[in-house]
């Protein structure tokens, strides 16, 4: 192999620094385009940050004005709340001056009041008593009324009764009235019937009687005279007997008495 130039030999080393040269120029290239760019976004950081603290600054000023604000609001208020309850509280204390004065006088002034207060209910108790006893004498009376309403209610019943039994005996007034009426009739028709025998037997008395007057008229013997005024005195007798039957036989027609009329009991209230 042919021995090479110096030429040659030098030729790689030259390429290898151009390149190198060549990437540190691209390099630094790259480095100033990455500090450009951070320049670019320090600066856009810093306007931020300016514009941050201007806003930062303004909010600041603004707080603080109106921290400024509200404290001499609380301020005023509080003096006029403070001022109100200085007023209130010399209000409060002249009412409890007031208070105090009346309920020290208050004493004094019902004093009298209750003393008569006293009267009144001793009064009122004496009342109260009288009261209750009239209750009591009421309460006996309010007994005695129930007691008389049950026995009215009993006259009702006993007035109906009355009233009933008053009816029934007019019915059996009637009835025996009736009865008495038939019984007159069928007496009457009895005694009839006998007077109507009773005057047979003494025409048949009479009859015989003539005969026997005709008889002593042409007759010594005394015996037939004896015999005849016998004869005679068994009729007489008969006859007096049936009377007597038809006397006892007949019931004496009486009308019935006219009961009084019982007066209802009446109770008189005290």
């Amino acid at each position: 192999m042919a021995p090479r130039s110096p030429k040659t030999e030098d030729r790689p080393d030259l390429d290898e620094s151009i390149q190198i040269a060549l990437d540190a120029a691209e390099s630094s290239m790259d480095v100033t385009a990455e500090f450009e760019r951070i320049s670019a976004q320090f600066m856009d950081t810093s306007k931020k940050t300016q514009q941050l603290e201007k806003v930062s600054r303004t909010g600041l000023i603004v707080g603080c004005a109106v921290a400024v604000i509200s404290v001499t609001i609380m301020g005023l208020i509080w003096q006029r709340s403070s001022s109100g309850l200085e007023r209130l509280a010399a209000t409060n204390t002249e009412l409890l001056v007031i208070l105090t004065e009346n309920v020290s006088t208050m004493d004094q002034t019902l004093g009298p009041v209750m003393e008569s207060l006293r009267q009144d209910y001793a009064g009122l108790q004496a009342e109260v008593s009288a009261m209750s006893e009239k209750f009591s004498g009421l309460e006996q009376v309010i007994t005695d009324i129930a007691t008389i309403s049950e026995t009215v209610g009993l006259l009702d019943t006993l007035e109906d009764a009355q009233t009933r039994a008053e009816a029934i005996k007019t019915e059996l007034g009637d009835r025996i009235a009736t009865l008495n009426g038939e019984l007159a009739l069928n007496v009457s028709a009895a005694v009839q019937d006998t007077l109507s025998g009773q005057a047979d037997a003494y025409n048949k008395l009479i009859t015989e009687m003539s005969a026997v007057m005709n008889g002593l008229g042409t007759s010594d013997n005394p015996q037939d005279f004896t015999q005849i005024q016998a004869s005679m005195n068994d009729r007489f007798k008969e006859l007096n007997e049936r009377i007597g039957m038809i006397q006892t036989s007949t019931p004496t027609v009486r009308a019935p008495r006219p009961q009084p009329k019982q007066q209802p009991d009446v109770i008189k209230f005290p």
